[in-house]
């Protein structure tokens, strides 16, 4: 209770060094809670949904999904920087940690006072991160609502849940950073401790060597399957593996990022800038505070941006697939036109038509789970004709009855099997269990991943109109879509070439691909702008001792300005390198896994959005370092450097 009480004296007194710690603990918590309670919303949501609404409640559970996923990479952002953070400051105080062990204090009671310390900074920032984020809250659900995340305006949900959650983790997350920390500054000798002030040693701890050893071998393991295997575990895999990258980058941070930066500004030091040289020096020989400054730009450029080309090579490869399976060089949109499928069906133009009908198949698992999936029910010698529809597994020359088909995507993600009899059921129907009898290849943009025979979903009253249709032209017909399009005079049914509809769905995919990472990186990339700015600021004050020693020695300010930009620079360019290097690795092997068994597979990398990235941490990390510092240098004089 004493050293409680001593820990709540010193936050009071000497609150300077923690502030940067509560903001970012402040907005990290914020940014958990945000989702925690956009999460709840969507739950509470659909429990008012009335039993047997499916669809609808498919819909939910595919937004808490979006939502569950966007709180995971909030989540790791934020523990990221909040460790990160304590760990600095912790650090940042060793001489005054040497000045307590030389008047006998022990290594356990240094170790208590520091916990105490972060417990009350911890409580105070989450506490008020819960609150800040229940009031943003409502306008967050409004956005959603606004940007079609959500069908609805959600309601808030009850503030309780919120604190139950996400303060407890952010002060977890906190005392985790402090007592690593502690450990390191209170195992030295007193003497040490205060040397430990002024040189920072590169020697990495046994648990950095050993987790970091631990996360690079499993992100190595992943990178070697991503290389093998194919389909969407390929993706998923590109999701996580560079999460265990940047988690050991950091582990070994105070040696591999002042190497980078070194390498970094070689080419930059032939010009000859003493500011460069001071600046290099500087980032290679302060190893430990390198590494806590590019933690953050580490984390969002490697994490958001492999994520951004993980999703755009997996639509790259989407419409790599749909080109080559789609055979009909015309697919018309019916637009829910029942006539328009029926004078296709008639047309002396088409020689097959590939109508395809959508429609809502609920899975019911083993123990009586309930999961609304969309299918489509097929003529299965159209389909083949038309979209080249070819079994990997088993066979679909018998395709009527109760079969169906699933691919391969959907085997893997669900657990089903080849063979196994699963319970399915129609709009209000009973349920019925079909067989598998053939795995597909998947093709999002072609059909979706379930397929049932025409003949059994009209037994169970399917009657819908299919979306597109896809057209194999008769023979002799040189020009299908004009003479298609001439047919369907006065009908709201219109034909488009092969190539039009790919490109036009392509579009779609990638718009959408657009609206999940606005939901997933939104959140997770402002709180890490703002980290950059935080951390770059919290160091950036506590070196005016430096600035006056330097100054002493015949620096000007101007180059103590231009010095302090470089480092921003090198160290903001040495994570953006690591970051650079894990998206592209991510990249080559996601592509060469899915272009396995295409003839061709462009890939549209998205110059634009990894840029803005680059851009956006190089320009906060250089306003957050040389704000303080110009501030700093007006009030210095080198004849304080007694003070």
């Amino acid at each position: 209770m004493m050293l409680l009480d001593l820990s709540r004296h010193t936050v009071r007194r000497n609150w300077a060094p923690y502030v940067g710690s509560f903001v970012a603990l402040f907005l990290g918590v914020t940014l958990i809670g945000l989702t925690v309670e956009m999460i709840s919303a969507a739950t509470r949501y659909g429990a008012t949904l009335p039993a047997g609404d499916d669809a609808d409640r498919q819909k939910v559970e595919d937004l808490t999904s979006l939502f569950g996923t966007a709180s995971g990479f909030s989540g790791f952002i934020a523990i990221f920087v909040v460790a990160s953070t304590f760990s600095f400051v912790v650090s940042s105080r060793r001489r005054e940690i040497g000045l307590l062990r030389l008047v006998g204090a022990t290594p356990r009671q240094v170790r208590r006072m520091i916990l105490g310390e972060s417990l009350i900074v911890a409580t105070v920032a989450s506490v008020g991160g819960t609150l800040f984020a229940h009031l943003l809250s409502p306008a967050m659900l409004w956005l959603a609502a606004d940007r079609g995340v959500t069908p609805v305006r959600l309601a808030t949900p009850a503030y309780w849940l919120n604190l139950v959650i996400a303060a407890p983790i952010g002060i977890l997350v906190a005392l985790i950073g402090a007592r690593a920390a502690a450990r390191r500054a209170s195992k030295i000798s007193p003497i040490d401790s205060m040397r430990e002030a002024a040189v920072d040693r590169r020697r990495l701890g046994f648990w950095r060597i050993l987790f970091g050893t631990l996360f690079l071998a499993g992100s190595l393991t992943m990178l070697v399957l991503m290389g093998s295997i194919n389909g969407e575990i390929t993706l998923v895999l590109g999701i996580f593996a560079p999460e265990m990258l940047v988690i050991s980058a950091v582990c070994f941070g105070p040696v591999v990022f002042p190497a980078f930066a070194r390498l970094v500004a070689w080419p930059l030091m032939r010009r000859g800038d003493v500011s460069i040289r001071m600046a290099r020096d500087n980032v290679a020989a302060a190893g430990k505070m390198t590494a806590s400054l590019a933690a953050p730009t580490l984390a969002i450029s490697a994490i958001a941006g492999s994520l951004i080309v993980t999703l755009g090579i997996a639509a790259d490869y989407d419409h790599a697939v749909s080109s080559a399976h789609l055979r009909a060089p015309a697919v018309v949109q019916t637009h829910g036109d029942a006539a328009a499928v029926d004078a296709l069906r008639h047309s002396s133009s088409a020689r097959t038509v590939d109508a395809g009908v959508p429609l809502g198949l609920t899975m019911i698992d083993s123990e009586g789970e309930r999961e609304l999936e969309d299918a489509q029910a097929i003529d299965v010698s159209d389909a083949i004709a038309a979209r080249t529809l070819t079994a990997k597994r088993g066979s679909l020359t018998n395709f009527h009855g109760n079969v169906i088909a699933l691919s391969d995507d959907y085997i893997f993600d669900s657990g089903y099997h080849f063979g196994q009899r699963i319970k399915v059921a129609f709009k209000g129907e009973k349920p019925i269990r079909v067989k598998v009898v053939a795995i597909v290849r998947a093709a999002p943009s072609l059909q979706p991943e379930l397929l049932v025979p025409s003949d059994l979903a009209r037994a169970h009253g399917v009657r819908g109109v299919a979306d597109s249709v896809f057209v194999v032209p008769a023979a002799g017909v040189s020009h299908p879509v004009a003479a298609l399009n001439r047919e369907l005079a006065g009908t709201p049914a219109r034909a488009e070439s092969a190539t039009a509809w790919l490109d036009q769905a392509d579009h779609d995919t990638r718009k959408n691909n657009q609206l999940g990472l606005w939901v997933i990186l939104g959140p997770a990339g402002f709180y890490s702008a703002l980290a950059i700015a935080n951390t770059l600021l919290m160091g950036s004050l506590q070196r005016r001792r430096e600035f006056v020693a330097t100054l002493l020695i015949g620096a000007t300010k101007r180059q103590l300005r231009r010095m302090v930009l470089w480092e921003s620079a090198l160290v903001t360019a040495a994570a953006l390198t690591m970051g650079a290097i894990i998206t592209a690795t991510v990249g080559v092997l996601i592509r060469g896994s899915l272009s396995d068994g295409l003839t061709s597979m462009p890939v549209h990398v998205p110059w634009m959005s990894l840029g803005i990235i680059g851009a956006t941490c190089l320009v906060v990390s250089a306003a957050a370092a040389l704000a303080p510092t110009s501030s700093m240098l007006r009030h210095v004089h080198p004849s304080q450097a007694a003070d």
